[in-house]
Protein backbone atom coordinates (compact mmCIF):
# COMPACT_ATOMS: atom_id res chain seq x y z
CA UNK A 1 0.00 0.00 0.00
CA UNK A 2 1.61 3.26 -0.57
CA UNK A 3 1.66 5.77 2.04
CA UNK A 4 0.54 9.21 1.52
CA UNK A 5 3.14 12.10 1.51
CA UNK A 6 2.91 14.89 4.13
CA UNK A 7 0.89 17.79 3.25
CA UNK A 8 -1.50 15.65 1.75
CA UNK A 9 -4.38 14.32 3.33
CA UNK A 10 -7.17 11.76 1.92
CA UNK A 11 -9.63 14.59 0.50
CA UNK A 12 -6.70 15.10 -1.98
CA UNK A 13 -6.91 11.52 -2.79
CA UNK A 14 -10.53 10.72 -3.61
CA UNK A 15 -11.24 13.38 -5.95
CA UNK A 16 -8.54 11.65 -8.28
CA UNK A 17 -10.52 8.37 -7.36
CA UNK A 18 -13.82 9.50 -8.04
CA UNK A 19 -13.03 10.80 -11.29
CA UNK A 20 -12.12 7.40 -12.49
CA UNK A 21 -15.80 5.94 -12.01
CA UNK A 22 -17.51 8.95 -13.12
CA UNK A 23 -21.11 7.94 -14.07
CA UNK A 24 -21.71 9.17 -17.68
CA UNK A 25 -25.59 10.66 -17.71
CA UNK A 26 -26.16 9.57 -21.07
CA UNK A 27 -26.44 6.08 -19.68
CA UNK A 28 -29.77 6.79 -17.97
CA UNK A 29 -32.89 5.15 -18.20
CA UNK A 30 -36.67 6.47 -18.84
CA UNK A 31 -37.76 8.53 -16.40
CA UNK A 32 -41.08 7.85 -14.64
CA UNK A 33 -43.29 10.33 -16.66
CA UNK A 34 -41.94 8.81 -19.77
CA UNK A 35 -42.85 5.40 -18.99
CA UNK A 36 -46.69 6.50 -17.84
CA UNK A 37 -47.08 8.38 -21.09
CA UNK A 38 -45.52 5.30 -22.73
CA UNK A 39 -48.21 3.14 -20.83
CA UNK A 40 -51.01 5.22 -21.39
CA UNK A 41 -50.24 5.41 -25.49
CA UNK A 42 -50.35 1.62 -25.50
CA UNK A 43 -53.82 1.27 -23.01
CA UNK A 44 -55.46 4.14 -25.57
CA UNK A 45 -54.47 1.99 -28.60
CA UNK A 46 -55.33 -1.00 -27.33
CA UNK A 47 -58.96 0.52 -26.05
CA UNK A 48 -59.58 1.87 -29.31
CA UNK A 49 -58.29 -1.35 -31.28
CA UNK A 50 -59.38 -4.20 -29.67
CA UNK A 51 -63.27 -3.81 -30.17
CA UNK A 52 -62.40 -3.68 -33.84
CA UNK A 53 -60.62 -6.73 -33.68
CA UNK A 54 -63.37 -8.61 -32.03
CA UNK A 55 -65.78 -7.65 -34.93
CA UNK A 56 -63.45 -9.17 -37.55
CA UNK A 57 -63.05 -11.92 -35.50
CA UNK A 58 -66.91 -12.26 -35.74
CA UNK A 59 -67.18 -12.03 -39.23
CA UNK A 60 -64.58 -14.14 -39.91
CA UNK A 61 -66.52 -17.15 -37.99
CA UNK A 62 -69.76 -16.21 -39.52
CA UNK A 63 -68.38 -16.37 -43.06
CA UNK A 64 -66.40 -19.63 -41.71
CA UNK A 65 -70.21 -21.25 -40.86
CA UNK A 66 -71.69 -19.76 -43.89
CA UNK A 67 -68.67 -22.16 -46.07
CA UNK A 68 -69.53 -24.67 -43.65
CA UNK A 69 -73.03 -24.68 -44.63
CA UNK A 70 -72.61 -24.50 -48.28
CA UNK A 71 -70.33 -27.43 -48.00
CA UNK A 72 -73.43 -29.72 -46.20
CA UNK A 73 -75.63 -28.37 -48.33
CA UNK A 74 -73.65 -29.91 -51.22
CA UNK A 75 -73.15 -33.40 -49.51
CA UNK A 76 -77.05 -33.73 -48.89
CA UNK A 77 -78.02 -32.39 -52.58
CA UNK A 78 -75.44 -35.18 -53.71
CA UNK A 79 -76.21 -37.89 -51.35
CA UNK A 80 -79.97 -37.17 -52.39
CA UNK A 81 -78.90 -37.52 -56.42
CA UNK A 82 -76.51 -40.17 -56.03
CA UNK A 83 -79.55 -42.54 -54.15
CA UNK A 84 -82.24 -41.92 -56.35
CA UNK A 85 -84.35 -40.86 -53.41
CA UNK A 86 -86.03 -38.26 -54.88
CA UNK A 87 -85.64 -36.69 -50.96
CA UNK A 88 -83.60 -35.57 -48.18
CA UNK A 89 -81.75 -37.88 -45.99
CA UNK A 90 -83.33 -37.95 -42.64
CA UNK A 91 -82.59 -38.44 -38.58
CA UNK A 92 -83.77 -41.99 -37.69
CA UNK A 93 -85.12 -40.17 -34.58
CA UNK A 94 -87.75 -38.03 -37.18
CA UNK A 95 -86.45 -34.77 -34.84
CA UNK A 96 -83.59 -32.28 -36.33
CA UNK A 97 -80.38 -33.83 -34.64
CA UNK A 98 -76.58 -32.67 -35.41
CA UNK A 99 -75.90 -32.77 -39.41
CA UNK A 100 -72.81 -35.01 -38.77
CA UNK A 101 -74.94 -38.11 -36.89
CA UNK A 102 -77.16 -37.57 -39.79
CA UNK A 103 -74.36 -37.72 -42.54
CA UNK A 104 -72.57 -40.46 -40.97
CA UNK A 105 -75.71 -42.60 -40.25
CA UNK A 106 -75.93 -42.45 -43.95
CA UNK A 107 -72.49 -43.49 -44.45
CA UNK A 108 -71.20 -40.24 -44.75
CA UNK A 109 -67.83 -38.51 -43.15
CA UNK A 110 -67.23 -34.72 -42.24
CA UNK A 111 -63.77 -35.04 -41.63
CA UNK A 112 -63.21 -32.26 -38.70
CA UNK A 113 -61.94 -34.74 -36.40
CA UNK A 114 -65.30 -35.45 -34.46
CA UNK A 115 -67.60 -38.21 -34.41
CA UNK A 116 -71.08 -37.65 -35.38
CA UNK A 117 -71.20 -34.39 -34.07
CA UNK A 118 -69.84 -31.18 -36.34
CA UNK A 119 -69.66 -28.02 -34.42
CA UNK A 120 -69.51 -24.54 -36.14
CA UNK A 121 -66.66 -21.89 -35.25
CA UNK A 122 -68.86 -20.85 -31.67
CA UNK A 123 -68.39 -24.63 -30.18
CA UNK A 124 -72.10 -25.67 -30.60
CA UNK A 125 -73.22 -28.46 -33.30
CA UNK A 126 -75.06 -27.64 -36.92
CA UNK A 127 -78.52 -29.17 -36.47
CA UNK A 128 -80.23 -30.63 -39.58
CA UNK A 129 -83.94 -31.86 -40.07
CA UNK A 130 -86.62 -32.12 -43.17
CA UNK A 131 -89.86 -31.50 -43.38
CA UNK A 132 -92.74 -32.12 -45.66
CA UNK A 133 -93.55 -30.03 -48.88
CA UNK A 134 -96.35 -27.61 -49.38
CA UNK A 135 -98.03 -30.60 -51.13
CA UNK A 136 -97.19 -33.11 -48.16
CA UNK A 137 -94.90 -35.27 -49.64
CA UNK A 138 -92.19 -36.29 -46.73
CA UNK A 139 -88.59 -35.17 -46.85
CA UNK A 140 -89.06 -32.43 -49.33
CA UNK A 141 -87.40 -29.82 -47.90
CA UNK A 142 -84.06 -29.53 -45.56
CA UNK A 143 -82.58 -26.98 -43.03
CA UNK A 144 -79.10 -26.73 -41.71
CA UNK A 145 -78.72 -24.25 -38.92
CA UNK A 146 -76.22 -23.12 -36.72
CA UNK A 147 -77.14 -20.78 -33.56
CA UNK A 148 -74.81 -18.67 -33.89
CA UNK A 149 -72.80 -16.80 -31.21
CA UNK A 150 -75.46 -16.76 -28.49
CA UNK A 151 -75.92 -20.55 -29.36
CA UNK A 152 -79.91 -19.80 -28.96
CA UNK A 153 -82.18 -20.85 -31.63
CA UNK A 154 -84.70 -18.30 -32.99
CA UNK A 155 -82.50 -14.71 -32.62
CA UNK A 156 -81.04 -12.95 -35.56
CA UNK A 157 -77.44 -13.92 -35.35
CA UNK A 158 -78.48 -17.96 -36.15
CA UNK A 159 -76.97 -18.88 -39.58
CA UNK A 160 -79.19 -21.13 -41.72
CA UNK A 161 -79.45 -22.90 -45.17
CA UNK A 162 -82.26 -24.56 -46.65
CA UNK A 163 -82.98 -26.56 -49.94
CA UNK A 164 -82.80 -24.56 -52.94
CA UNK A 165 -81.62 -21.80 -50.95
CA UNK A 166 -77.81 -19.82 -49.78
CA UNK A 167 -76.62 -19.17 -46.39
CA UNK A 168 -78.45 -16.29 -44.48
CA UNK A 169 -77.88 -14.66 -41.22
CA UNK A 170 -81.45 -14.07 -39.67
CA UNK A 171 -84.13 -15.53 -37.89
CA UNK A 172 -84.71 -19.12 -38.12
CA UNK A 173 -87.29 -19.95 -40.73
CA UNK A 174 -88.95 -22.28 -38.68
CA UNK A 175 -88.56 -25.31 -41.50
CA UNK A 176 -87.96 -27.06 -38.60
CA UNK A 177 -90.25 -26.15 -35.79
CA UNK A 178 -88.05 -25.64 -32.72
CA UNK A 179 -89.58 -28.17 -30.55
CA UNK A 180 -88.17 -30.65 -33.03
CA UNK A 181 -84.94 -29.58 -32.64
CA UNK A 182 -82.71 -32.22 -30.14
CA UNK A 183 -78.89 -32.37 -29.39
CA UNK A 184 -76.97 -34.86 -30.79
CA UNK A 185 -76.35 -38.71 -29.07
Amino acid sequence: MKKLKSGKGRSDFMPKLLKKVHISHSQQGFTLVELIVVVAIVAILTAVLFPKLLVYTENARASKTMGDLSSMKSIVEAFAADHDYGYYPTADTGKATSVGTVLQDKGIQWYDGTKGEVKDPWGNPYYYGTAPDSRGVANQLYLIISFGPDGKEGTDDDIWISSGGSPTQSKNPNVVPTSKVASAP
